[in-house]
């Protein structure tokens, strides 16, 4: 299946490359790659643009951000990259491509796609999209090798998931060999924060609750956090990991603010609960030990409820 998506890529004229929304390094260190590697038949389109500590992988500054799917052009290629429901891509058309293709390693993947190569299995999306270059038979180049090594360091936590395996390691050499820097992607990611994210994290903390015999821990971001600080949404990537670092702490829950009655959530387990599944059950997806989803209603009430059905997992 890889060697024939691998063809897909090649023989197609024109491909627009899709991930989710509010994206992390995966989504975009695999859309990169594959612009990087096919060049200026490849189009990349966000509804969020790319996060700021992303900006310095290759081509990020082309990535097109859109408000409305009108604004895509129409491709031969749809390609849907570490996305596992087209409805967290806003207002995504697939009649206005030929083909469209998914690939992605979230178990709660629910088959879209006239092709597709789901793997939950692996550490990352651009672990497998690394081995649909390789199928090609071209070279991987420096900047295709940076984009997929961020994406891969990122969605392991720096290689300390359980979904780390060693092909992923076996990859993130490879990848290192084509010219992929660890040093300068880990200074670029983890640390080069800009001061208004420091300042968030520290209203955040103090809102860190221990639930469920302290096996549960809460943290959360209010609209009025970002407005005495100035920090963005995307400033809160990994705040969940602070919870879920906490000794005797089994899933880590993660709450912000979108709009007034209206949360992300974003759920994360050290292995004994599948926060998937927690997810799916409120309208959302992802991983047995990291997913999320939204929910209409406030920081409160969302907590209860997830709270209620952890009391059965837990």
């Amino acid at each position: 299946m890889k060697r024939k998506v691998a063809q897909i890529l090649e023989e197609a004229e024109s491909i627009a490359c899709f991930f989710h929304k509010n994206p992390d390094g995966d989504a975009v260190g695999s859309a990169l790659a594959v612009k990087n590697f096919f060049g200026d038949k490849v189009k990349v389109y966000s509804y969020h643009g790319v996060p700021e500590i992303f900006r310095f992988l290759p081509k990020a500054d082309e990535v097109i951000k859109y408000e409305d799917f009108s604004e895509v052009e129409p491709a031969q290629i749809f390609l849907v990259l570490d996305c596992g429901d087209e409805r967290r891509i806003p207002g995504f058309d697939a009649s206005r491509a030929s083909t469209i293709v998914v690939v992605d390693h979230h178990e709660t993947n629910d088959g879209f796609g006239d092709v597709s190569i789901v793997e939950p299995d692996r550490s990352s999306t651009c672990e497998i999209v690394y081995e649909i270059l390789k199928e090609t038979g071209r070279k991987i180049s420096s900047s295709v090798a940076e984009c997929l090594f961020a994406g891969i360091y990122t969605d392991t936590g720096g290689f300390r998931y359980s979904d780390t395996t060693a092909t992923t390691f076996q990859v993130a050499k490879e990848l290192v060999e084509a010219g992929a820097d660890p040093w300068k992607i880990t200074l670029n990611i983890y640390d080069s924060n800009p001061v208004r994210r420091i300042k968030l994290l520290s209203l955040c903390l103090g809102t860190l609750q221990l639930h469920l015999e302290g096996k549960v821990a809460s943290l959360y971001v209010t609209l009025d956090m970002y407005e005495k600080t100035g920090a963005l949404p995307e400033d809160t990537e990994d705040f969940v990991n602070y919870a879920r670092g906490i000794k005797g702490v089994e899933v880590a829950v993660f709450m912000r603010e979108l709009h007034e009655g209206g949360v992300k959530v974003s759920l994360r387990s050290k292995g004994k609960v599948n926060v998937a599944r927690i997810a799916r059950r409120l309208g959302g997806g992802g991983h047995a030990n990291a997913a999320g989803c939204e929910l209409d209603m406030g920081i409160e009430k969302a907590l209860e409820s997830i709270l209620d059905i952890l009391k059965e997992e837990i």
